[in-house]
């Protein structure tokens, strides 16, 4: 009777789950419609000309980043955006990336004034390109990825600041779409996050992806299919009620006031961003201050994603013992009204669903089995709740499909239903293996990467085969 009753409980919660996740999808639908119908009458062209955009900081931090660090600033080069400002930070690399910039940029080193806002380990030198270009490189101590981009902030001249990877690659007009909303509301907005895709397979020349396309492996599209899921048919609906819990490290737009009141990002923290997103909303509402934290859909970032199983792996349980810990420091949160729709929607979606659901079904794993085995599971309701479940997860994948489609990312609509039938298959192999994966972040770690680091193929090597 007691596996029998656990069953159903998780029977109802696999249920309720991908139930909830099929409302945010739809909610995320009405507010990408909603966004494009607003866009349609904010000319982006308009905004280059404009002195209402305020200039921004775009801040990279680079270890041992020698053979991809020239493409990528030159990629940042061709943003459209009035007034932009490139900081490179070297944290402490051990191979040739200081050497290659000096030499690509004619760096000069200069005595440059910065605030100390944020604590770090010591810059020991700034240089300034002599090229016709707003290029900084600020030279320190090693002290990790977070501790770089806090390093960024204090040399930051501008009053927003762009957190990003040294190997992204941004649309040319990204940043000028997620400047957008802060133009329209610059009073509360204090942060936007950008639509994270996977360049994987797309076609890519200058810095520039020039035309997306469906990764060629399944082992890629499944995480494309991922991706889909969480920023085309989930974030979306968390931004509208304000309550996104997440701005990715890939692309995040920050006041840059805010982003020293809150001390910056976390060092050593393996979820540093969702770490950084949850500060600035228990620090907004802890001084009673109107804002909001945004999400663009049309202000897109590519970026790679794991290749073989084992970088995959490593990824996963360094994303997910962030989680953990952030679940541990902001906990107090959870349905909290103090909070607003964050601390009551946002973060319990975030602890109930991301945090909790592998644990769920890890158990599933074997209570199913074995209370079928002992004849106590009530079969004629197990059964159509495992349907339910199954299908409801289905509909959700393609629904992030259509809603992707709809918005228009591929040049091809053919490109999309290549991944229709993995909304079938990745429950058969995939999923568990990331649930397992999961469950052994939770266990004790016997090392941890200090910058936390992915090997990459690298983008050249990512391009569509043909």
């Amino acid at each position: 009777m007691i596996l029998n009753t656990l069953a159903i409980v998780l029977l109802i919660y696999a249920v309720t789950v991908e139930l909830w996740l099929l409302v945010s999808a739809l909610v995320s639908g009405y507010s990408l419609r909603r966004d494009r119908f607003i866009s349609k009458y904010h000319r982006i062209e308009e905004l280059l000309s404009s002195d209402v955009v305020p200039p921004v900081s775009i801040i990279v931090p680079a270890y041992n980043e020698e053979s991809g660090i020239a493409q990528s600033i030159r990629s940042m080069q061709m943003l459209k955006y009035p007034k932009i400002e490139i900081i490179v930070v070297n944290d402490g690399s051990t191979d040739s990336t200081l050497d290659r910039l000096i030499a690509d940029f004619e760096l000069v080193e200069e005595v440059v004034p910065y605030r100390t806002d944020i604590e770090t380990e010591p810059i020991r030198a700034v240089y300034r390109s002599r090229l016709p270009i707003s290029l900084i490189i600020v030279d320190k101590v090693n002290g990790g990825k977070a501790d770089a981009l806090n390093a960024g902030t204090n040399v930051a001249q501008y009053p927003y600041v762009l957190l990003t990877d040294a190997d992204v690659i941004m649309d040319q007009y990204c940043v000028l779409r997620a400047m957008r909303h802060i133009v329209e509301d610059r009073v509360r907005i204090v942060a936007v996050g950008g639509n994270i895709r996977p360049v994987n397979g797309c076609e890519v020349a200058f810095g520039r992806v020039i035309e997306p396309r469906v990764p060629d492996t399944k082992f890629e599209q499944v995480q494309l299919l991922e991706y889909l899921r969480s920023f085309v048919a989930s974030r979306p609906a968390s931004s509208l009620v304000n309550a996104l819990p997440l701005i990715s490290g890939a692309l995040g737009i920050f006041q840059r006031e805010v982003l020293t009141a809150v001390g910056g990002m976390t060092t050593g923290h393996l979820g540093e961003d969702l770490d950084l997103t949850m500060r600035i909303h228990r620090h907004m509402r802890d001084i009673d201050r109107p804002y909001r934290i945004a999400y663009a859909p049309d202000c897109v970032a590519w970026t790679e994603v794991p290749t073989t199983t084992e970088i995959l792996r490593t990824q996963r349980i360094r994303w997910h013992r962030g989680l953990t810990r952030a679940v541990r420091d902001f906990l107090p949160m959870t349905f909290r009204p103090k909070y607003g729709t964050l601390g009551m929607l946002g973060w319990p979606s975030q602890v109930l669903i991301e945090f909790l659901a592998p644990i769920v079904e890890f158990a599933g794993w074997f209570v199913l089995p074995i209370a079928f085995l002992l004849g106590v599971l009530n079969v004629p309701v197990a059964l159509p709740m495992l349907g339910i479940a199954f299908c409801v997860g289905v509909i959700n994948s393609v629904l992030a499909l259509y809603l992707d489609e709809e918005y228009g990312y591929f040049n091809s609509p053919t490109e999309a239903t290549r991944l229709i039938g993995l909304a079938f298959l990745e429950n058969l192999g995939w999923r568990q293996r990331t649930v397992w994966w999961r469950i052994r972040s939770m266990l004790p770690a016997r090392r941890r990467h200090h910058w936390g680091e992915m090997k990459r193929v690298g983008v050249g090597n990512l391009a569509s085969r043909k």
